[in-house]
């Protein structure tokens, strides 16, 4: 009663399309997260003061470049 080899591939081969569907439905919803985190960042470092920026060495015009770049956001809430 062991499993054969044609049920060893088609059970792999429903398996890899699974994960391929999960890809897909959550690759839009990951970039939404990424999107929102760096829209908060963005818009955390735009409300601070031009005194406060020039202490961290940011000008206004690099909030956007700073904010899209990869980081961990959370620690500065």
């Amino acid at each position: 009663m062991g499993i054969t080899m044609n049920e060893k591939l088609l059970s792999g081969a429903v398996e890899l399309r699974l994960r391929k569907v999960m890809a897909l439905l959550t690759s839009p919803l990951r970039a939404l997260v990424v999107w929102r985190r760096r829209r908060s960042a963005a818009n955390r470092l735009g409300a601070l003061p031009d005194h406060i920026l020039k202490d961290i060495a940011l000008s206004r015009g690099e909030i956007p470049f700073v904010a899209s770049q990869d980081a961990d956001w959370s620690r500065f809430r």
